[in-house]
């Protein structure tokens, strides 16, 4: 069986600046996430370029607050980063564009370059 790009994608977290803090109040594990912005933007971007320097695809995922929180009371979630990663794997099911991984991402604005 030949491998799909499936195989070779890395699925990402991506919260808004506007949506960050509430995102951060609401997380029954916040002690383990930087309550702080920059601070997550600049792990974040750390992340994804190792993915993409191992040659890896990303589909980056946008968690907004509200549509978030209607899907853990729909399944009686906790918010953990278990379920942010769960829901973020169950969106990139159900469609999304990728983004290749062949460029590295700036640090400017944490969008990709091509």
């Amino acid at each position: 069986m030949k491998p799909t790009v499936e195989t070779y994608t890395a699925v990402l977290p991506w919260y808004e600046r506007a949506d960050f803090q509430r995102m951060w109040e609401l997380a029954h594990d916040r002690d383990d996430m930087p309550s702080d912005y920059e601070v997550w933007h600049a792990s974040a971007l750390e992340v994804m370029n190792t993915w993409l320097a191992r040659g890896r695809a990303l589909q980056i995922v946008t968690i907004r607050p509200d549509e978030f929180v209607m899907w853990l009371e729909e399944r009686g979630l906790r918010n953990t980063a278990a379920m942010r990663l769960r829901f973020v794997e169950d969106k990139a099911r159900g469609g999304g564009a990728l983004m290749a991984g062949v460029a590295a991402v700036s640090q400017g604005d944490g969008h990709q370059s091509t």
